[in-house]
């Protein structure tokens, strides 16, 4: 049999991959020994090939898991892909083993639809597609968590959370957590969000936007300056950069194909918050389309640059400052 979860919610996947983990541990294999996983990252043909069709140890079935197969769409993985498709292809109605690919996709636009192994994984019987919440389902989303965690909460204190959070179910989670701990059976209100929760974003990264839509070359090194001076790291700071842009890079996206959108029509198009959309239509309007895709390159390549171990990071941002101003 084989199952296949994919889609641009890295949480919804994990859960729904553990939720099928259980499932096979209580039903076919109580030790757990017959789970194997394999990632993309070395992943090798003939030993997933060898997987399948050996038979497990002391237990009905196996369930091997691979995981970020149609992820990456470099050549050599192509070829891998290809191979994978065709064997499964011919041992499609014999398989002994449960066989369970999982693929998390940065956005929507990233996942490859014309990829073969990809179409046939996502036409199985056994296919979710799980990608971000609405802001419309976020509520009932925390209500259920809530509910089931027991975590006593209050209609104001579920808005200003998902005002502050989005629809990041993992941050979303460790913060109900924080103040489970904290209220200690108590409701939460309000007033705990307030004080206990950090934003996805921050007022200081919307406002290096601005310095930079604006071309204000000062106020944006002084910012980025104030930021690591403060203690945070740069991986972190560039994540928070790269969200910021990404989110504009949506908004501007929507704007050009409908130029009279709404905030509000926005936010429902592009799953970003309606404060989010607020925040940054002034400056999105001053960015070109290409223009942010090219910020996002060189988003990317600072990235691989912090990675890669470079012992200068406030030199990698004051390049971007001046490249961009």
């Amino acid at each position: 049999m084989i199952f296949y979860i994919y889609g641009t919610d890295a949480y919804l996947c994990q859960e729904k991959l553990e939720e099928i983990k259980r499932g096979f541990v209580e039903k076919k294999d109580k030790t757990g020994l017959n789970i194997i996983h394999l990632p993309a990252e070395g992943f090798s043909p003939d030993n997933f090939i060898q997987e399948t069709l050996t038979v497990p140890f002391l237990s009905e079935k196996k369930l091997i898991i691979v995981s970020g197969l149609c992820v990456n769409h470099k050549a050599e993985q192509k070829k891998i892909r290809e191979e994978i498709l065709d064997f499964l292809k011919q041992r499609e109605d014999k398989l002994e083993n449960n066989l369970l690919f999982v693929d998390v996709f940065e956005e929507d636009k990233k996942i490859p639809q014309k990829d073969r192994l990809f179409n046939f994984l996502a036409k199985q019987k056994y296919a979710w597609q799980l990608s971000a919440l609405r802001n419309n389902q976020m509520g009932d989303w925390l209500k259920k968590y809530c509910a089931k965690h027991q975590i006593p909460i209050a209609p104001g204190a579920i808005t200003k959370l998902i005002t502050l959070v989005g629809n990041d179910l993992l941050q979303l989670e460790n913060e109900l957590k924080k103040l489970k701990a904290y209220k200690n059976g108590e409701t939460v209100n309000a007033e705990d969000i307030k004080n206990l929760v950090k934003a996805k974003y921050d007022n200081d990264i919307f406002r290096l936007t601005d310095a930079l839509a604006s071309k204000n070359k000062n106020l944006s090194l002084k910012l980025l300056s104030d930021q690591l001076n403060s203690g945070n790291e740069p991986l972190s700071l560039l994540g928070s950069i790269n969200w910021q842009f990404k989110a504009l890079l949506k908004i501007k996206s929507w704007l050009e194909n409908n130029p009279r959108a709404t905030a509000t029509s926005i936010s429902t198009a592009t799953g970003l918050h309606s404060f989010v959309v607020s925040k940054n239509l002034p400056a999105v309007k001053k960015f070109s389309l290409a223009g942010l895709v090219d910020i996002q390159n060189q988003l990317l390549r600072i990235e691989s640059r912090l990675k890669s171990g470079a012992k200068n990071p406030e030199l990698l941002f004051d390049i971007f400052i001046a490249k961009n101003c």
